[in-house]
């Protein structure tokens, strides 16, 4: 896709300003006026160390034990939580002493989002953590931001070392110091790396550029002082990739109704697809729109988009309105913009 996709159409200078009476819209600045931008740069790796499976485990369990402790205590702050578990904890696991106050953390999110539920007379359980992962601060880990090397401590005195693939796209972020790094996250095949920026410029923009998001382009005008131009970025055949692969879920799961197993994995195969081709897609077009808007010094207006009240249509027109994906192309725009 060329930045040409985002092009004016011919004849189409106006001098009224853009209105829409039944809509409202929400305004970005390019860059955003924002006092820290984060963003999560994301690393393949692979998890045949037993070293580093048995730490993923380790936290797991710290996490679990932390919100059991939390839920039984009644307690919700970091603080407290640290003077009533950490000494019993620390001589529990024999693990790096910083990944504790991390674990709290996660164990406190995880139970706040279980009480907000009661508080709401919704049914919860309280939680428990399946799934691997490991969370440490910036100060818990090496990176080189050159080579993409990184040491993971294990216990005091004994680290993991691994080379991460560092593409041009996480270069943009690692070789320009104003992005510190933040936090890491390690789930099963993958390195979040958090980094954040301080203070960003504000932006005093010359002209605007407003988008109504239709179900196969964003629509919409640029207006400088004393004219204004209707602009167009397609989504690239989204619609018809969705309807594709809604298509195949339906007659795998005919073929295979005998067979839930087998079921389950061809179709999630098929949704795994789906979501690639169509976050591939968004990813240019919201990449085009943010260079435009920077190159004409633009803020962007959005609209402040909902389905409330848009049922009791066909069948078909509200399975292609749920899996619109107005709400992700409008993320990706306002992250790209900070």
């Amino acid at each position: 896709m060329s930045r040409d996709s985002l092009y004016p159409f011919e004849g189409s200078m106006h001098r009224d300003t853009f209105t829409h009476p039944a809509r409202t819209f929400k305004s970005i600045d390019v860059p955003n006026v924002l006092i820290r931008s984060y963003r999560s740069l994301v690393f393949r790796m692979r998890m045949d160390d037993a070293r580093l499976h048995w730490l993923l485990t380790e936290f797991r369990l710290i996490v679990n034990k932390s919100i059991r402790i939390a839920n039984e205590s009644g307690i919700r702050s970091q603080t407290r939580l640290a003077q009533v578990a950490y000494r019993g904890l620390a001589q529990e696991h024999d693990v790096y002493k910083q990944y504790i106050p991390s674990a709290f953390e996660a164990a406190l999110g995880a139970l706040k989002a279980h009480r907000r539920r009661l508080r709401k007379g919704k049914r919860s359980s309280v939680p428990y953590i399946r799934r691997l992962f490991l969370k440490a601060e910036n100060q818990s880990y090496w990176l080189d931001r050159a080579t993409g090397r990184i040491k993971i401590p294990v216990r005091s005195g004994e680290h993991l070392e691994y080379s991460l693939s560092v593409a041009k796209w996480h270069q943009s972020f690692l070789k320009d110091e104003e992005w510190k790094l933040g936090s890491m996250t390690i789930v099963p095949g993958k390195v979040i790396v958090v980094v954040r920026k301080e203070a960003p410029r504000i932006l005093e923009p010359t002209s605007v550029i407003a988008l109504d998001t239709n179900e196969g382009s964003l629509d919409g005008v640029l207006s400088t002082a004393g004219w204004s131009q209707l602009v167009n970025a397609s989504f690239e055949r989204i619609p018809q990739i969705q309807l594709h692969h809604f298509r195949r879920r339906r007659r795998l799961d005919r073929k295979k109704r005998h067979d839930r197993r087998l079921a389950r994995r061809l179709l999630a195969r098929e949704g795994h697809r789906e979501r690639n081709r169509v976050q591939q897609r968004m990813h240019r077009v919201s990449k085009i729109v943010v260079a435009v808007c920077k190159a004409k010094n633009a803020a962007i207006v959005l609209e402040a988009l909902t389905l409330y009240g848009a049922g009791g249509r066909t069948r078909r027109m509200n399975r292609r309105l749920s899996s619109w994906p107005r709400g992700e192309i409008h993320r990706q725009i306002e992250y790209k913009a900070a």
